[in-house]
């Protein structure tokens, strides 16, 4: 495949390695002659030296005949040009990071097929294996209406050494709730369950269904406890994104208000 990564930072080179190393064409575009410089020399790449929300950029980076777009600049003003530009382009698959969550509507609007909430994502990981709770997220699905959780069978609990269809059959297992995958606790294995199988102490449980469908599958899991507090974690988590997001655009404000001077020092007044 042709992909054209914007932004050569820690991110944008790591990306470039991985997919150079599996024989795609890669193109890199960043405003740092040397990290270009290194990209090209490390991973044998394409590195244009550039702004890669400048028309003539892409057009020297192939844009036209790309298969995908992955947007990894520092402001999210810039991915979303970047963005706009590969879409006008006839890019159908662009991947772009989120630094600012506010700008989620308007990366949606841009065509923008899958957006990237790094930060978010490592914030996640790093709660995980410092707490290493019973209950973890793995996404959110439609849009906050439903969750995707690993929950570890608790030992005592309601479904502590029932087969899968006699969990299913208790009165109190709900609607709103499906059991997708079962990490056993003597294994590492991910096994896609039957209705014979049994669910052990320890065992990881894989759900998918609504906040209250996983919530009393929670319960008979003997886990409730581990799930408020994930589904408290996920509040603070969207407050905090919202002071994050006002930060950085004052930052992306300021940084603009920077270069409005430099350009408005460029230019040359005449004498009157």
């Amino acid at each position: 495949m042709r992909i054209v990564i914007a932004g050569a930072g820690v991110l944008g080179r790591r990306l470039a390695a991985r997919l150079a190393s599996g024989r795609h064409d890669v193109a890199v575009i960043d405003l740092n002659r040397e990290l270009c410089d290194a990209v090209s020399a490390e991973y044998g790449v394409v590195a244009i030296c550039g702004n890669a929300t400048d028309i003539v950029t892409l057009e020297e980076a192939e844009i036209g005949r790309a298969d995908v777009a992955v947007a990894l600049t520092r402001l999210s003003a810039d991915n979303l040009a970047f963005s706009l530009l590969a879409r006008g382009a006839g890019v159908e698959r662009i991947l772009a990071r989120m630094p600012n969550p506010r700008y989620r509507t308007a990366y949606e609007q841009a065509g923008v097929t899958s957006i990237l909430d790094v930060a978010g994502l490592f914030l996640d990981r790093l709660v995980l294996e410092i707490e290493r709770p019973p209950v973890h997220q793995v996404a959110p699905i439609a849009d906050g209406q439903g969750i995707v959780v690993w929950i570890t069978v608790a030992d005592g609990s309601a479904a502590s050494g029932l087969a899968l269809d006699e969990l299913r059959s208790d009165r109190r297992f709900p609607r709103g709730c499906i059991v997708s995958g079962l990490l056993r606790a003597d294994g590492d294995r991910l096994l896609f369950p039957t209705g014979r199988d049994r669910l052990l102490p320890g065992d990881q449980v894989l759900l998918v269904g609504t906040i209250d469908g996983v919530t009393r599958t929670a319960d008979l899991l003997g886990q409730r406890q581990g799930l408020a507090s994930l589904l408290l974690h996920r509040r603070r988590r969207r407050v905090e994104d919202e002071a994050l997001a006002r930060l950085e655009t004052a930052v992306e404000s300021e940084a603009e208000d920077e270069a409005l001077e430099e350009e408005i020092r460029d230019v040359n007044v005449p004498e009157t």
